[in-house]
């Protein structure tokens, strides 16, 4: 999550149409398990015409409006091709986009996706691991997902896309990062990339504590860990070990003096529909508490207003509850396991939405 002053409103909003779902259940994954669906492209252009009609009470209607056909995996969907052209007709102008991902389990596929994908923004690829193949196929929740990473990686490379690596570290991972820095060097990859004149970037990291990711808490890095990376992959690693963030213990003196609340929301605001037509805000996990309705039974103008007005009980929170609230309540002073602060507060919204919402 990224903290900012951004507040909701009509200006700009970004509309994400789960259509077809992801292959993967992956088990950091702050989306969760929703289900996989066979929404359809009528559904997705009756969506867009009712964002697009949609006023809020003063007769403002939302200024740019960028449509998604998918949610938790890019081009998932065999008519991909055909839903990006799509995505740029329904988008106000310039704002239809493409992100660092592309769908990994396609790459691996489709011969003839990383072409197509090499002719569009922004020439690089995310790619996950969670260590090794046995951690990667259980971090995956799929047999052979090791596999369909590796050869992603080659098909962006022939084409010109660079792979942009990110490990997922955990405790169950660390006997892994040895041979997990051996693999870096041995595919080449800060070589093969500047081939094509671009940087290979790896990143590691812990993972928000939300959602799916909750369940991983006794796996997170503690102090003690750290000196079991080794120094070689810390030294390939962009930003090093930094993005493991420091332990519970040393955050909370500061969390538990701040008297402001997390207002907490992300640069581009955007809403995601599941399959079953719920709708979230892209503030942070799709819980019951911060469900914002159903298109089916809602409709636009529901759901609208209760974005507008901040009426979940989680976005009520992000305005409200001070964070040395939630340090005293959730805080554990013993505790030595690594977190940033966002995904320190991120635990605590969590824990708070478990214990007090009144929605199921």
């Amino acid at each position: 999550m990224t903290d900012t002053s951004a507040r909701p409103g009509p200006d700009a909003l970004g509309v994400m149409v789960d259509l077809a779902g992801c292959p993967n259940r992956c088990r950091h994954c702050w989306l969760g398990a929703q289900p996989n669906g066979q929404l359809t492209t009528d559904q997705m252009r009756a969506i867009a015409a009712e964002f697009k009609d949609w006023r809020d009470s003063s007769g403002r209607g939302i200024r740019e409006l960028a449509f998604f056909s998918w949610w938790r995996e890019p081009d998932y969907c065999d008519d991909y091709r055909e839903l990006w052209l799509l995505e740029q007709e329904l988008s106000s102008p310039g704002c239809a986009q493409r992100f660092e991902l592309l769908s990994t389990w396609r790459l691996a596929r489709d011969p003839t996706y990383a072409s197509w994908a090499a002719t569009l923004p922004p020439k690089t690829c995310q790619i996950s691991f969670f260590g090794m193949q046995a951690n990667t196929d259980w971090g995956m929740r799929r047999r052979g997902a090791w596999h369909d990473q590796l050869l992603a990686t080659e098909r962006c490379l022939e084409v010109g896309i660079a792979p942009r690596w990110q490990l997922f570290v955990t405790k169950r991972c660390l006997d892994d990062l040895g041979a997990f820095a051996a693999l870096v060097k041995r595919l080449e990859l800060a070589e093969r990339c500047r081939a094509i004149g671009q940087e290979f970037v790896l990143f590691m990291g812990s993972i928000t504590p939300e959602s799916s990711a909750y369940a991983l808490e006794p796996l997170r890095l503690e102090a003690a860990d750290l000196a079991r990376i080794p120094p070689e992959l810390e030294a390939m690693c962009r930003e090093g070990l930094h993005p493991l963030g420091q332990p519970e213990a040393v955050w909370l003196p500061e969390l538990a003096a701040d008297p402001h609340p997390p207002d907490i929301w992300p640069p581009k605001p955007a809403l995601a529909v599941n399959a079953k037509l719920d709708v979230y805000p892209n503030v942070a996990e799709p819980a019951p508490w911060w469900r914002l309705g159903n298109l089916q039974h809602d409709g636009v103008a529901g759901v609208m207003q209760t974005y507008c007005e901040e009426m979940t009980e989680g976005m009520r929170i992000l305005r409200e509850l001070p964070v040395s609230a939630l340090a005293r309540r959730y805080g554990q002073p013993a505790s030595t396991r690594l977190y940033t602060r966002s995904d320190l507060i991120a635990r605590w919204l969590h824990q708070w939405g478990a214990e007090h919402s009144t929605v199921a």
